[in-house]
């Protein structure tokens, strides 16, 4: 089982530390973004071997940690107070201490504060290495079979109806896949404003990808609108908006749910 703690307390740890000239890596690693059992063979084994893990929330790594047997000390780098979080970290890598970054689901820095912690160590000269791992955005980006030639990526949208209207509207002429993560209670207002702005568009719903309750909708706006009247607290949404085509009509699907 996990423990939530601040300070390795290991001696092989600590001496193996000293061996490496002080000096700890920082790994970067993508965990499931909901299956547990998508965490690839190179991550379990980081994640079974570093002294220290950082984590988005504690509790949420905890989980997985126990899915896969691993015990690790586990500190969290957010959302708060994250200079003094950082300070505290990079003094462990200036110990010797190697530590692996991960997110809730996905990849860190992704919809994810751990740019920061990243930045800060290469700053102070410590290794920093990715262990690559599953992203919600390229997965939905793939189960709608739009085009993921160019996409862009939005993961936080404006509040109100207006500035989310203003911001739908140079899309108009875009011909990029647009992926839009979406907290649940948001989603009904982006989809009136796609019915306004991109009435025409095909747009994708991927909701809980990869858990036993995923579902795929898609459809225009309108379409979407009449299929889905509400979305469960929780649930995890990821958007997929399909680009302009060279002759001005965005590709259609027929609309389908799984």
């Amino acid at each position: 089982m996990a423990r939530q703690k601040s300070q390795p307390t290991d001696r092989k740890q600590q001496d193996a530390a000293g061996l490496r000239g002080n000096r700890g890596t920082l790994y970067i690693v993508g965990t499931p973004i909901g299956s547990f059992d998508d965490l690839s063979i190179r991550a379990l084994t980081i994640l079974n071997r570093v002294p220290i893990i950082a984590a988005e929330t504690p509790l949420a790594t905890q989980a997985l940690l126990a899915h896969h047997g691993v015990s690790a000390t586990i500190t969290s780098y957010g959302p708060g107070n994250l200079d003094e979080k950082i300070t505290v970290l990079l003094h462990h890598l200036g110990q010797g201490h190697d530590i692996a970054l991960v997110s809730d689901s996905g990849m860190p820095v992704v919809y994810d504060p751990g740019r920061i912690l990243i930045a800060s160590a290469r700053q102070a000269g410590y290794p920093v290495t990715v262990i690559p791992g599953p992203s919600a955005m390229t997965a939905a980006v793939a189960l709608s079979g739009y085009s993921g030639d160019c996409i862009v990526f939005e993961g936080r949208l404006p509040r109100t109806g207006r500035l989310l209207i203003g911001f739908l509207v140079p899309f108009r002429q875009r011909r990029e896949t647009l992926v839009i993560f979406v907290p649940s209670k948001h989603c009904l207002l982006l989809l009136r404003a796609l019915l306004r702005i991109l009435p025409d568009r095909q747009v994708t719903l991927a909701i809980d990808m990869t858990k036993t309750s995923e579902r795929l909708y898609q459809g225009t706006a309108a379409s979407l609108l009449k299929q889905v009247r509400s979305f469960p607290k929780g649930t995890e949404v990821t958007v997929v908006v399909a680009g302009q085509t060279r002759n001005g009509v965005a590709a259609k699907r027929n609309g389908s749910r799984r």
